[in-house]
């Protein structure tokens, strides 16, 4: 794990107080003033860039497919997945005197990140051998145990327009569907269960320059297909089966490292159980003996990105806190006030928290903790990574006289 130190500073410009209850906060008082908090004079505050171990990746609104290995500064990134398939009924019957003429795994994609090269872009698809289940935890960390048959043998990339949504097809060699058409009929095709016995899902994984795709498996067109025909019959038919409803998914990704010594002005944060910053208050009493007198109204952090025009930043992140158990929690902030008052999203190269309860609360229970994280939002459905100046991070305080 990288961890990079480097002191924050605070600027008390002016004094600030909490009230003695730290569930009343004003907002909006009379003959209010405001000061900034940054990092220019005292050591108050402390942020550091940490390797997150791993990451809970089972169901995920977005399956991650590609890999990174151009970024100057994160290095490598790679997405793959496990997928399984379900029945499109109960009780198929036997299907005999048939050509299979092609099958496909198709996924509808939202975006991707990088850039898309489909010449670039090799998929391999490989037979699961070990089950996997919807309602089991996995981590991104899961190493799945497969066929060695690479079963992959083209892909495409159909984009969509205004009128309908792009989509992904990975073409499967026919004698695996001949495999799965041979079992119909049998006690394999009974139900789902029987058919995850015989057929445990695939693994699917890809290397690339510069691409992670987004899938979605529960959309319309995401589905598995082996189309065929009848032997002397022209008509085309196909059998579908199901991406979505009880199959189980699991994105995988690797394990990630970082330079963070290549500028000490630098945080970082990573999806894909990649990168979080921790933000500790590090000096509290000399904090508390400012404040007297003072009531604050509202306090906001800000912290500002470093943009790059070839790898977007995170839309949203999230700001939670470390309780002395060492469970992660969301702040009051967020759980009373509500998502769209607490912030996090990206707005004009800024993140924006409003952190009022919370630091009233500091300041006034000593058994409160003052380990915060800031980490991807949807961290495990997106490939994004962010990049904060820390010289710019600052805590703005609304407060009045009391």
């Amino acid at each position: 794990m990288n961890i990079l130190k480097q002191a924050a500073y605070l600027i008390v410009g002016t004094a600030i107080l909490a009230c003695n209850d730290p569930n009343v906060v004003g907002i909006n008082l009379p003959d209010s003033a405001k000061f900034t908090i940054n990092n220019d004079s005292i050591e108050n505050f402390v942020l550091t860039t940490v390797v997150e171990d791993s990451l809970r990746s089972d169901e995920s609104i977005n399956l991650l497919l590609g890999q990174i290995t151009e970024d100057p500064i994160f290095g490598e990134n790679t997405g793959a997945f496990c997928q399984q398939m379900l029945l499109p009924a109960n009780n198929i019957e036997e299907i005999s005197n048939i050509v299979v003429d092609s099958v496909f795994m198709t996924y509808t994609y939202s975006d991707y990140y990088g850039d898309l090269n489909e010449n670039d872009l090799e998929i391999s698809v490989y037979e699961l051998v070990e089950s996997i289940y919807k309602d089991s935890i996995y981590y991104s960390d899961y190493t799945p145990i497969y066929n060695s048959t690479n079963l992959a043998v083209n892909k495409f990339i159909i984009e969509g327009d205004s009128n309908s949504s792009s989509y992904f097809k990975i073409q499967l060699s026919n004698s695996f569907g001949e495999q799965i058409i041979n079992a119909s009929g049998s006690d394999d095709m009974i139900d789902d269960e029987a058919f995850l016995e015989f057929f445990k899902g695939f693994y699917v994984e890809a290397t690339a320059s510069n691409t992670i795709m987004y899938l979605n498996p529960i959309a319309d067109k995401s589905r598995f297909s082996i189309f065929y025909h009848e032997i002397d019959i022209d008509t085309a038919i196909s059998f579908d089966c199901d991406f979505s409803g009880d199959a189980a998914r699991i994105n995988i990704f690797n394990k990630k490292t970082i330079d963070t010594t290549l500028n000490p002005d630098y945080r970082y944060i990573q999806s894909m159980g990649g990168h979080k910053i921790e933000f500790i208050f590090t000096d509290l009493p000399s904090i508390q003996q400012k404040v007297e007198g003072k009531a604050i109204n509202r306090v906001t952090v800000d912290l500002k990105t470093i943009e790059d025009n070839n790898y977007a930043s995170h839309e949203k992140l999230f700001l939670v806190r470390e309780t002395n158990e060492g469970k992660i929690v969301f702040l009051t902030d967020f759980t009373i006030e509500g998502e769209s008052h607490f912030g996090g999203e990206l707005k004009d190269g800024i993140y924006s928290f409003n952190i009022t309860r919370y630091f009233v609360q500091l300041l006034n229970n000593p058994e409160y903790t003052d380990k915060l994280y800031i980490l991807s939002s949807g961290a495990a459905a997106n490939a994004n990574r962010t990049i904060l100046d820390y010289n710019k991070i600052n805590i703005n305080i609304i407060f009045t006289e009391i």
